[in-house]
């Protein structure tokens, strides 16, 4: 399959770059299960999540707005799903961000599978993604997904396939935002070795 390329994509992104600052924090849709998040999180690993949802062509605010956030750990990582639902019983996942540990059987397969038949799309310097558009898979899959190595992990971020370009935008976005690392309290010292003599 010949891969095509996204010849007007990285000068559309160089542009937008500069609106990415490197301590920018995610989007305030996470930010009550930023806690959550930070705990979940396995040791060593970087969740990166993007300064902005998009979706649609930017006119569904009122969507954002009413979006859920669930955090889901795993043997291998940590997804994070928006879901604009509050009950499981109905199919409302919007998409999902992930990190995954790089020797994950599955993990590894996915990205494979990206790799060979995906898009290749320059998200950061020396950072290569592969984007798998679910259009053209045969049978047609519902979502898109975008995956990358990072940090020495692999992240994907999926979204419905008629929202291809949004995850493009959010991808760059995670792959140029600082990760969020889990939150381990620092083991306080005494102040001298006189403290521990009682």
């Amino acid at each position: 399959m010949l891969r095509r390329n996204f010849v007007t994509l990285p000068v559309v992104l160089a542009v937008l770059g500069s609106t990415f600052p490197a301590t920018a924090l995610p989007s305030e849709v996470f930010t009550a299960q930023l806690p959550e998040i930070q705990e979940n999180i396995p040791a060593g690993y970087g969740m990166r999540l993007p300064e902005h949802i998009r979706l649609g062509d930017g006119s569904e605010r009122d969507l954002l707005s009413k979006l859920t956030v669930r955090v889901f750990p795993s043997p291998r990582g940590l997804i994070v799903g928006l879901f604009n639902c509050e009950a499981a019983t109905t199919p409302c996942l919007v998409g999902t961000f992930s990190t995954d540990n790089p020797n994950s059987v599955s993990a590894l397969y996915e990205f494979a599978k990206h790799k060979a038949k995906g898009d290749e799309i320059s998200l950061a310097k020396n950072i290569q993604g592969y984007f798998l558009d679910g259009n053209e898979q045969n049978p047609k899959l519902p979502f898109s997904s975008l995956m990358w190595k990072q940090d020495g992990i692999i992240h994907t971020v999926s979204f419905p396939a008629k929202e291809r370009q949004n995850i493009l935008f959010m991808g760059y976005s995670m792959a140029n935002q600082p990760a969020i690392r889990r939150n381990i309290a620092k083991v306080k010292r005494p102040n001298s070795v006189f403290s521990l003599v009682k």
